[in-house]
């Protein structure tokens, strides 16, 4: 998809599922009840799908970094759309040239709808050399998909907190 097909589908997918989770409040007793889907189980395996994720990248775990995410992924960081090949491939190459990041995921918030997620979360860590790390703070959020039994990320945003804050 191009890329304003795909910013689209992103902006569709969290409009969706705030219409979802709103929609229940207005429906007529003529109308079936939503589906139970949003379970404690399923942000459970929403939360592990992210962390794996960030552990494979911090691990250099190329394979896992596949498998927890959907074909067509991407994201946008450092003001560039990575596929997850290139995400993974840049991390560890800032890995090989000796960087050091340092991932602290809190508490997420989420919205679950029976195919689709979105979660957001500030990431609070550091970055740099050997004995020059850096307090680093990011806003991050992600669309997630169901795939047979499990979740995985069809995009993910990072930018960098607002360091005045």
């Amino acid at each position: 998809m191009g890329g304003h097909r795909m910013r689209a589908f992103a902006c569709f997918a969290l409009v969706a599922l705030t219409s979802c989770e709103t929609a229940g409040t207005e429906r007529s007793s003529l109308q079936s009840p939503a589906p139970k889907c949003d379970t404690a189980v399923a942000r459970e395996d929403i939360r592990r799908t992210i962390e794996t994720f960030y552990a494979a990248l911090a691990k250099n775990d190329h394979l896992a970094v596949q498998r927890d995410t959907t074909p067509d992924f991407y994201a946008f960081e450092i003001g560039k759309k990575y596929s997850s090949k290139q995400l993974s491939d840049l991390v560890a190459k800032s890995h090989a040239e000796g960087r050091i990041i340092n991932w602290g995921l809190g508490p997420m918030t989420l919205q679950v709808d029976c195919s689709i997620a979105s979660a957001t979360w500030e990431n609070v860590g550091s970055a740099g050399s050997a004995g020059k790390l850096q307090p680093r703070a990011w806003l991050e959020s992600a669309v997630l998909r169901r795939h047979d039994d499990s979740w995985v990320l069809a995009f993910l945003h990072s930018t960098p907190k607002d360091p005045r804050e």
